[in-house]
């Protein structure tokens, strides 16, 4: 008998999202041509970036989590100038810079709760410091997804606010998805072109369950970008020299 589908859990989806984006990689080092790479790596900026919000809500150590990502996206961006001799804050920045927002928000929500709105009101300063500063930052810096791309988990959090319960069993339908989707129109309108298409990744999110799967792939993920960009940028500049 065949076991009834119960939707997919984290590490499934991340490791679509990991698929789709060594695709769109390998069609902008190698294949630029090919627009269907394109297209399918608009799946995973926004697979990340919801995992990325999770991740500020349920991590043991939301200062660990938090360096882990900052720290090896700034490896990443050495390596970049060191290679291009451009600066290029990519995605792990991106994310780094909305668990800062993320972060200030969580510690108001968690101080009204207690009933100490005063004190929690540094949280909600700090984060609209954060904004701001994100704002300027990709004013002046390329950033990965821009300041849309940043602001995109912020959505989830904030509508998180309401009754977050599944709304139908095996389904995530919840109040913090919408607002994910609606963060995710405006990234889509903001950056146009493909980017239209990461709009498919929110059936693929209805269809999370909550789970984190079986194994312990967290140092799989952390270190997957930086190593992937290697092997595609190393068979690029193969072909090149071919």
């Amino acid at each position: 008998m065949n076991e009834k589908f119960c939707g997919l859990n984290r590490d499934q989806l991340k490791i679509i999202a990991a698929i789709s984006m060594t695709a769109d990689h390998i069609g902008y080092m190698i294949f630029p041509d090919t627009i269907a790479l394109r297209i399918t790596g608009r799946l995973a900026f926004p697979l990340f970036s919801y995992f990325v919000w999770q991740g500020s809500k349920y991590t043991r150590d939301k200062k660990k989590y938090l360096s882990g990502l900052l720290i090896l996206g700034l490896l990443c961006v050495l390596g970049y100038y060191v290679y291009c001799r451009e600066i290029y804050l990519n995605s792990l920045i991106s994310f780094s810079m909305s668990l800062f927002i993320l972060y200030g928000i969580q510690y108001f929500k968690s101080k009204a709760k207690q009933n100490d709105i005063k004190k929690g009101l540094r949280g909600l300063f700090a984060s609209a410091i954060c904004i701001f500063a994100a704002y300027l930052i990709c004013k002046n810096v390329f950033v990965d997804y821009g300041f849309s791309g940043i602001m995109l988990p912020v959505f989830a959090e904030i509508f998180d606010s309401f009754q977050s319960e599944k709304t139908l069993q095996g389904f995530n339908l919840t109040p913090s998805l919408l607002g994910f989707a609606l963060g995710l129109i405006w990234l889509s309108y903001s950056m146009g072109g493909t980017e239209f298409f990461s709009l498919f990744s929110l059936p693929f999110l209805i269809l999370y369950n909550g789970q984190k799967g079986k194994y312990n792939l967290k140092g799989f993920f952390y270190w997957f970008y930086p190593l992937h960009l290697l092997a595609i940028g190393a068979a690029a500049a193969v072909i090149v020299l071919n």
